[in-house]
């Protein structure tokens, strides 16, 4: 696990909203959904 990964889960879980997590963090939502995945995994 990488600390971009984490600091995703991080923003996820303060913004509650993959779109507005992606958008803090200027990613792609789909960049988001990949690490969570990848996390759950």
């Amino acid at each position: 696990m990488e600390l971009r990964d984490i600091e995703i889960f991080l923003t996820l879980a303060d913004e509650l909203h993959f779109g507005r997590a992606a958008a803090r963090l200027h990613v792609s939502q789909a960049r988001v959904s990949q690490a969570i995945s990848l996390q759950e995994r």
